[in-house]
């Protein structure tokens, strides 16, 4: 049989037809290269993945990765599918773009590899509390306690590590310099990002800096906390710089919610605001410092900062000391292990600075302006604390001011406080011990105020014999 012959019609037909899928076969052929050639897509960069804990750090993949952050719709479909959950890879690259833009927002180099892991939130609590059996931050109420700004705590209770990694999605660990993003959170919001942020920003910090290699510039609570200021004022302010939000609301809201993240949280003081506000000071205060600075000089005069830490409270509070270069002064006071006597040990000796001092005004005044009043011309101070073998303790507080005026309006300030504190409450004492300064004494125990030139000095006791024996004592 002679095979089958087409007409001219039906060749030209043919012919079209196989070029039509030669086109087709040459269009997917691109499509399917030009693809593989792009970056991976996913709906938001920050959605934490539901993966198991990886047991060593996942070092993020370089990746080309889009220049801005995905846009939101401005005409959103109703009843919108959530997005699903980031594998690790993407979510490394999503930590890897948005540590670029933070960088550039923060005017610093960016890291280049940043490894991220992803514990759920109950190994986070574990690795907190492990951290906290290492160094106890519950030992502080003690001294807050004393202060009367939170109340006494007996047996003191241990940082509740569940409540605290609840309000945790992202955190830079030194140890590595990796970044946490816990797993299992579902997709990301907004203040998750800023998390993200603010841990991104810590992580600039220690690789131009070195947070670790940083000291405060005096042994006392008082530097410790100026110190703690500058770094996580400059995060809280880099979380702002980068949301592009503004004001003194805005960096309250941020430094909260990072303060909820990183400090440590104790069930009976949940609600007490007073030791809330002791939490937030490092990124509340911190990053109402770091503003000032920035409107001072912009990224460079933070950066500055570094070299030269602030040494005080005092500093933070008022940036303009900070920047006039005014350091707190030092006061001295003797032993009084001899004055005491026997049964009688030092359980600190220490500068609180302004921040601590006006705490422990606003917790017994009842005017909270006038309490900042009095001590905002703070110039230094000296804290000693002594606990007898029965439990009976003694405070000696001096405390160094500008000038006479400031000197005189601390003295007036605490004198109000003084009847307040104790409970019952301590009556004005006849002075028949030949003293210069004020007595109070009471059932509750007694207390010595005294104001020499720009010096004030406090004592607190168990009875008005100790309390006059000591300040006999004081030169």
């Amino acid at each position: 049989m002679s095979g089958a012959r087409f007409t001219p019609a039906q060749r030209r037909i043919l012919v079209a037809l196989a070029t039509a899928v030669v086109a087709v076969f040459g269009l997917l052929g691109y499509t399917v290269y030009t693809t593989l050639q792009q970056p991976l897509q996913f709906p938001s960069p920050l959605t934490p993945t539901s993966v198991s804990f990886l047991p060593s750090p996942t070092p993020s993949t370089t990746v080309t990765l889009p220049t801005t952050l995905p846009q939101p719709s401005p005409t959103p479909t109703p009843q919108r599918t959530p997005s699903p959950p980031l594998s690790q890879i993407q979510s490394a690259r999503a930590v890897r773009e948005i540590g670029r833009i933070v960088a550039e927002a923060r005017e610093l180099p960016p890291v280049e590899q940043i490894p991220v892991t992803f514990p759920t939130e109950h190994e986070v609590a574990v690795s907190l509390l492990k951290t906290y059996q290492q160094e106890p931050p519950q030992v502080d109420l003690g001294l807050y306690a004393v202060l009367g700004v939170t109340p006494h705590l007996d047996p003191l209770p241990l940082p509740d590590v569940a409540a605290q990694a609840q309000h945790i999605s992202s955190l830079y660990l030194p140890d590595g310099r990796q970044i946490l993003l816990v797993a299992g959170r579902g997709p990301a919001n907004v203040e998750d990002e800023w998390a993200l942020v603010h841990a991104l920003a810590h992580a600039l910090q220690d690789q131009a800096f070195g947070l670790g290699e940083l000291q405060p510039c005096r042994a006392t609570t008082d530097s410790a906390l100026a110190l703690r200021a500058l770094i996580e004022g400059d995060a809280v302010l880099t979380t702002a710089r980068y949301a592009e939000l503004e004001g003194e609301e805005a960096l309250e809201h941020l430094g909260r919610m990072a303060a909820d993240a990183e400090e440590p949280t104790y069930a009976p003081l949940a609600g007490d605001p007073l030791f809330q506000r002791l939490r937030a000071f490092p990124y509340v205060e911190g990053a109402r410092w770091a503003a000032a600075l920035y409107k001072e000089g912009g990224w460079r005069a933070v950066d500055q900062a570094y070299g030269l830490v602030p040494c005080s409270t005092e500093q933070i509070l008022h940036p303009e000391r900070y920047l006039n270069r005014e350091p707190p002064q030092i006061t001295t006071l003797p032993a009084l292990t001899d004055t005491l006597g026997s049964g009688w040990s030092l359980v600190r000796e220490d500068t609180l600075g302004e921040w601590l001092l006006g705490l422990h005004l606003v917790a017994h005044l009842d005017d909270e302006a006038r309490a900042w009043d009095a001590v905002e011309g703070w110039a230094g101070d000296l804290f000693t604390w002594w606990q007898s073998e029965t439990g009976e303790e003694v405070i000696v507080w001096r405390t160094l001011w500008d000038d006479r005026d400031e000197a005189e309006q601390f003295e007036q300030a605490y004198q109000l406080l003084v009847p307040r504190f104790r409970t019952p409450p301590l009556l004005t004492a006849e002075n028949i011990y030949r003293l210069p300064g004020r007595l109070w004494e009471g059932t509750a125990g007694a207390a010595y105020v005294e104001r020499t030139g720009r010096i004030v000095t406090v004592v607190w006791g168990p009875n008005a014999e100790t309390v006059v024996r000591v300040a006999h004592a004081l030169p």
